[in-house]
């Protein structure tokens, strides 16, 4: 592979070591959504497809004939990918840097803030105002939880509201630091540096596989 290549695989990636990483390690717990989860990874693996499948099932004929323009659909058909795997996939809320009992009592007053009649039955909370019904499920660590809608989504309205009021819940609160953090900043600084310094060691050479990698 060649220098061009690792840093167009990799770059990515590093860049989303270094972000969860400093997510981690604040003191404040960061809530968001499955949706957004789906579409960082994504972006985090652009790199390895642009160089793997992208590479692998190139349309030679159609860049031949529409030059650059070819990316461009390239791009846009991997986005529609991401948002059909979005579309796919069961709305839920994920918090980083909360205790499971944090995590429920916020949870739960969120959503008396939307629908005071909400209440728990086990671990589904239902909101009967709104038809919404949540479920907890586990995550590898014990520092982060999220619950699932399940069902049919029917008022997308309720759910960003019970989203921002979550949000606003878990904004008062503090959390000590993840053990995981420095693992994945020190990570993800290794990487961007392992992959760049060939490329600022030697830019003429990398700028000149960037234009074979793009004018194929």
């Amino acid at each position: 592979m060649s220098t061009i290549h690792t840093a167009i695989a990799f770059v990515p990636i590093s860049i989303y070591l270094l972000l969860i990483g400093a997510l981690r390690m604040r003191n404040k717990p960061l809530v968001t959504t499955g949706w957004r989860d789906i579409v960082a990874l994504g972006l985090a693996s652009l790199g390895l497809v642009m160089i793997g499948p992208v590479q692998l099932f190139f349309p030679a004929q159609a860049a031949a004939q529409y030059h650059h323009w070819v990316w461009l659909a390239l791009l846009i058909l991997y986005g529609l990918a991401i948002l059909l795997l979005m579309l796919a996939s069961k709305p839920r809320l994920i918090a980083y840097g909360l205790n499971a009992s944090e995590f429920r009592n916020a949870l739960e007053v969120a959503a008396k803030s939307i629908d005071p009649n909400a209440y728990w039955d086990g671990d589904v909370l239902s909101l009967p105002s709104t038809t919404m019904q949540l479920a907890l499920e586990p995550t590898a660590s014990t520092r982060v939880q999220q619950v699932v809608h399940f069902g049919l989504l029917q008022d997308l309205a309720a759910w960003i509201k019970l989203e921002r009021a979550v949000v606003k819940q878990t904004a008062q609160l503090r959390c000590p630091p993840s053990a995981a953090g420095l693992p994945l900043l020190i990570g993800g600084l290794l990487l961007l540096f392992i992959v760049v310094a060939p490329i600022v060691r030697d830019p003429a050479t990398a700028l000149e596989g960037l234009q074979r990698f793009v004018n194929r």
